[in-house]
């Protein structure tokens, strides 16, 4: 009996574990909790940031230059690798802090870093889209499936 209770706590706080870290409306999940919090950052779906894009926000990728090459890119997407941001710098495709900016790298982790670096920069309307794992419409220059 104490063993059997023993072992329902141990696979209920696996199970309870594993629902934690689902807290994104994505799949696959990014790699860790994404956990900043600001009036000025919003985190979106793709179906959402696809419509953004359509309107004409900036979309900022901020994976390396050869995941970019090797991965694909959103068409119209700025290349701004994540260690390139500085807090207090403007971006050059984004001069105005009130402009919408939408960020993504490849699971939405280094897009969440970088959204904490733009929000204290100054810019009002951050965006992270998550990333290209997650993204389900046709990328330039993407691998062959």
């Amino acid at each position: 009996m104490r063993r059997s209770f023993c072992l329902s706590v141990i696979l209920g706080s696996f199970l309870l574990t594993g629902l934690s870290h689902a807290l994104e409306p994505v799949e696959p999940q990014p790699a860790t909790p994404l956990t900043f919090s600001d009036p000025a950052y919003q985190k979106v779906i793709p179906s959402v940031a696809k419509e953004m894009i359509a309107d004409g926000v900036v979309v900022i990728d901020v994976r390396s230059p050869m995941e970019r090459i090797t991965e694909g890119f959103i068409k119209g997407s700025v290349n701004v690798p994540l260690p390139a941001l500085k807090v207090g710098a403007k971006l050059t495709a984004a001069p105005d802090f009130n402009q919408k900016v939408l960020v993504h790298c490849r699971s939405g982790v280094r897009a969440e870093n970088a959204a904490k670096i733009l929000v204290a920069t100054g810019y009002k309307h951050v965006y992270n889209m998550y990333g290209i794992l997650q993204w389900p419409y046709p990328l330039e220059n993407a691998p062959k499936k």
